[in-house]
């Protein structure tokens, strides 16, 4: 009963790394923050809909833009929980000093976390792709390219009648 209750009021997150976001992932940039903006309505949206539950994946890009913004959510909404699925303890490995900064801050601020694995692999990957969609009801996805972990998730969810809002499609919209 409560796996029922958990993806009825989970929402996923999935995306593109920095290089495939707009403007390579520059949040100054217009484009970056027309996809911010979306990602907000997108969770506040949900969170209209009774979701409190929110499953990341804690890689820099999309992951990180829906971590924080499901963050600042929790300071008008309190009983907002933000779930860190990741693939392997050592997943900033050859991350920069700053991105570094903003996971920790992530992690600090997390309800829990879950790792896939004790280190990152394309299995222990797919994996915590797998967990985000079987702990939810949704899916909140920036899918552009059709390759790759992003495009792996949103099938598996489609897949599993899992209704997905690709952000990349409504930018297109703009």
């Amino acid at each position: 009963m409560q796996d029922l209750f958990n993806r009825i009021s989970g929402c996923c997150f999935t995306g593109h790394r920095p290089d495939a976001l707009p403007a390579f992932g520059n949040e100054q940039a217009e484009e970056m923050i027309s996809l911010v903006y979306l990602l907000n309505r997108a969770v506040e949206s949900a969170i209209e809909d009774g979701v409190t539950e929110f499953y990341v994946g804690g890689a820099q890009g999309f992951d990180t833009l829906a971590a924080e913004c499901v963050l600042r959510q929790r300071e008008t909404h309190p009983a907002l929980s933000l779930h860190l699925a990741l693939p392997g303890k050592n997943q900033t490995s050859g991350w920069n000093a700053r991105d570094k900064a903003r996971y920790a801050s992530i992690l600090s601020e997390a309800t829990d976390v879950w790792y896939a694995h004790d280190l990152c692999s394309p299995e222990s990957m797919k994996r915590r792709n797998r967990y985000l969609v079987d702990h939810t009801g949704r899916c909140v996805a920036y899918l552009r390219r059709m390759r790759g972990g992003t495009l792996y998730t949103v099938n598996y969810a489609l897949d599993s009648a899992i209704p997905v809002d690709n952000l990349a499609e409504r930018m297109m919209m703009l």
